[in-house]
């Protein structure tokens, strides 16, 4: 016997909520932007936004213990040496962050969307480049906070894969992070 599985999506209250529509414009804007930057800005906004990402997650249990074992090792000397080196930390610092784990968590919605096959099949959906004012280069980006920048990002991407793998043998359910208050990443677009 073969079942279908979805999810439902919980938007709070205080929100406008997303759409398929708005989720798929969404990225259609991300991807048409890279026709508009080099690579290199790609890549300095991408690690500008890990490093975001890890300042904030620095603040939580997990993320503080591991920078204090990470910068209590070999790994952070390397990785500051390498940083400075190479001016990682230059690029990614004035540099727009991207929202990195917003837009896992977007992705990951649209992936669930039931009715996917259908916005898709409405295109053109305008993929007009983000605009509005620019929001102040970071103070500085830093090595350590790059890497648990990733490491929240990449627990979040396994975590929804996991969780992506089992609507194919389960039965539906609620996704949405308020119903266990340990999380230690919280986020505004995967409700």
């Amino acid at each position: 016997m073969t079942t279908n599985a979805s999810a439902i999506l919980i938007d709070t209250e205080d929100t406008a909520g997303r759409t398929t529509a708005t989720l798929v414009a969404s990225l259609a804007a991300r991807l048409a932007t890279l026709y508009l930057i080099s690579g290199a800005d790609a890549i300095a906004s991408l690690t500008s936004g890990f490093a975001a990402l890890g300042r904030e997650v620095s603040k939580t249990t997990d993320g503080a213990q591991l920078r204090q074992a990470l910068s209590r090792s070999r790994v952070a000397r390397n990785g500051d040496a390498t940083w400075r080196a190479l001016h990682i930390g230059e690029g990614a610092s004035t540099a727009v962050p991207s929202p990195v784990l917003d837009q896992l968590r977007n992705d990951v919605a649209l992936l669930l969307a039931d009715d996917l096959e259908q916005v898709l099949g409405m295109m053109p959906i305008p993929s007009e480049a983000p605009s509005g004012a620019i929001p102040p280069p970071q103070q500085s980006a830093a090595f350590l906070d790059f890497v648990v920048g990733y490491w929240a990002f990449s627990k979040e991407a396994i975590a929804s894969i996991e969780e992506l793998a089992k609507l194919g043998s389960s039965s539906p359910e609620v996704v949405n992070p308020n119903s266990n208050p340990d999380a230690p990443l919280k986020g505004s677009l995967l409700r």
